[in-house]
């Protein structure tokens, strides 16, 4: 199935062999120069390599509690971290199950899910739709963010989105989380066909693009935006992603030919996940130390990371995938990603185990 991403650089058609989307990030560092010197966090496609889930010893019959679950996250940033949180604050332990969380990223951990090696994963949107597109049995499970925890910038005397008619403006690599938000942006703003599009490989480049002035806006998260606008004169906010358009930036996804076939434990990883999002709002110094370990972040960074983070869970209602927000998350990607216009809200969520976690 052929996916169609606006961008310069065509996206592929995505197998579990032949992968179709990058991430927004697949390691998170703060360099000793260059952009760390300016305080920027960097997390760079193509940095160290993430590392490889293993099958565990897990059990697949009915109802039954696996002896492990394995479970990865797809980016080093605060959004992603809730199963760590939960892991850390022994609340998987306090239901009875014993997760394995690895780092992966989201197209070794759509693999996983599809090979078994996995039985769970955190994602932002859009890579589960475009697997559910892709016809690959995976569902959203649990969602604790409701909108992306990103920013459009742009730079001296860009003041809306229209003024990026004709204008360049850096993305990481096609069909990752920031390109599709930001041929989102240009959709609804009516200049995707002239806006230039420069996919420039990671976060790093984008942000060293941005301060140069080699393009006129880019997409930054938690710190890097703040940064950057004190960096460069004239610059200002676009689209705040935290407030806009719907979006998943923050979920757990998983194989439904596994969860089918164990309901039980489904429904007690859901439910620490429940009590997590409690603890996040409750324990800041014990969340903020897990980012901090998990983004290689220092605590200033990490602190940053967790107050975003605690803004848009503190608006998302319930960790029970939602078919509204889904519905809205597909009708802002259809005109960039045609093959996801098939797709229903109800498509691409199971509302099963949250709703009964949510029943305690």
């Amino acid at each position: 199935m052929k996916i169609t991403i606006h961008s310069e650089q065509a996206a592929s058609k995505w197998t579990p062999r032949h992968r179709f989307t990058h991430r927004r990030s697949s390691t998170a560092v703060v360099l000793g120069t260059g952009l760390g010197a300016l305080g920027l966090l960097v997390s760079a496609c193509g940095g160290s390599t993430p590392s490889s889930a293993t099958s565990g010893n897990t059990t697949t019959t009915s109802n039954s509690i696996p002896t492990t679950i394995n479970m990865a996250y797809t980016a080093p940033v605060a959004d992603q971290l809730l199963p760590l949180i939960a892991k850390q604050a022994g609340l998987f332990a306090k239901y009875g199950v014993n997760v394995n969380i690895t780092y992966l990223s989201a197209t070794a951990a759509l693999d996983g899910l599809v090979g078994g090696k996995i039985q769970m994963s955190v994602f932002d949107s859009p890579e589960p739709e475009v697997a559910v597109a892709a016809g690959q049995q995976i569902k959203w499970i649990a969602e604790w963010e409701h909108h992306a925890n990103l920013y459009l910038l742009g730079g001296p005397g860009i003041t809306s989105v229209k003024d990026l008619a004709g204008k360049a403006i850096a993305e990481t690599v096609a069909g990752s989380t920031t390109a599709v938000l930001t041929q989102v942006a240009l959709n609804q703003a009516g200049v995707l066909s002239s806006a230039h599009l420069e996919p420039v490989g990671n976060v790093g480049a984008t942000l060293s693009a941005f301060l140069a002035g080699s393009v006129q806006a880019t997409i930054a998260g938690p710190p890097n935006q703040t940064v950057l606008l004190s960096k460069v004169p004239g610059s200002s906010i676009l689209v705040d992603y935290t407030k806009s358009f719907p979006w998943v930036g923050g979920g757990l996804a998983a194989s439904t030919a596994w969860t089918s076939k164990n309901v039980a434990a489904t429904v007690d990883v859901v439910k620490a996940l429940q009590d997590a999002v409690v603890y996040f709002k409750s324990h800041e110094a014990e969340s903020v130390a897990v980012i901090e370990k998990a983004t290689h972040a220092d605590s200033a960074n990490a602190t940053a990371g967790y107050q975003a983070m605690l803004s848009i869970i503190d608006a998302t209602s319930s960790i029970v995938p939602s078919v509204t927000v889904e519905t809205d998350v597909l009708k802002a990607m259809a005109p960039v990603s045609p093959a996801t216009a098939k797709l229903t809200g109800a498509s691409v969520i199971d509302t099963t185990y949250a709703q009964a976690a949510s029943k305690g």
